[in-house]
């Protein structure tokens, strides 16, 4: 079965889903030219090999270089979902050893949030990291723009489900919400939200907020930020 690759960012880290088999030929080469690439924009790349069922000689060296570019040029290359053969592979030749795995994204993406780098330049006051979930990658690039620019710690997600990821992995405590993502499968998100952290503040976005002046839109949510962030916590 070729290998196919998909991704999304997940806060500032990148996870690829990969299906298939990672072994010589084209799917060795597409592998490391797709997560080669990744890596000038996001150095932490976390590979999801759950619906990997084989791994070759030449797919674990792809893999090993992978690791050792990413972390030469800072960050790192996690692994998690790891099943049956793909599993065995890594213990028996030893090689599982040359990198961080896990059972699953979020734990992936919490340790990465955990590593040196973040807790170096990502640590700092709570309150002042900003999650905005939105489904619009365009969108998501803007809000993101106008927070870092006032000097807050945004990060972004395109889901809900994403979004809890990166309030146990952060600790945000201002959530930005587009307004058509307010409930998941019958279930509302600020009751999610408040599950996860009763003391974060939930700021849904007018159904509007895509088509609004932008610089009106941004000041009227830098305002909304920095009233709730005035409260007493």
């Amino acid at each position: 079965m070729p290998l196919h690759l998909d991704s999304r960012p997940i806060g500032d880290v990148l996870l690829v889903q990969c299906n298939g088999r990672i072994v010589a030929g084209s799917e060795v080469f597409n592998l490391h030219s797709f997560i080669g690439d990744s890596l000038y924009k996001y150095p932490d790349v976390i590979l999801q090999l759950e619906q990997v069922g084989f791994i070759d000689s030449s797919g674990l060296g792809a893999l090993v270089r992978l690791v050792q570019t990413a972390r030469s040029k800072g960050g790192d290359l996690k692994l998690c979902g790891l099943q049956g053969q793909v599993r065995k592979t890594l213990e028996m030749t030893n090689i599982i050893t040359q990198f961080e795995a896990y059972e699953s994204v979020a734990e992936a993406i919490t340790a990465a949030y955990l590593g040196s780098r973040y807790s170096k330049d990502k640590s700092g006051d709570a309150r002042s990291r900003i999650l905005c979930v939105y489904d619009s990658n365009d969108v998501r690039t803007f809000l993101r723009e106008v927070l870092c620019t006032a000097g807050y710690n945004a990060l972004t997600a395109a889901t809900v489900e994403d979004a809890k990821i990166l309030m146990k992995a952060t600790r945000a405590k201002v959530i930005v919400l587009g307004a058509n993502l307010q409930s998941v499968h019958g279930k509302s998100t600020r009751q999610m939200i408040m599950e996860i952290d009763p003391e974060a503040t939930l700021l849904v976005l007018d159904e509007q907020f895509s088509k609004q002046d932008p610089g009106e839109a941004a000041v009227k949510l830098l305002e909304t930020i920095r009233l709730s962030l005035e409260r007493p916590a």
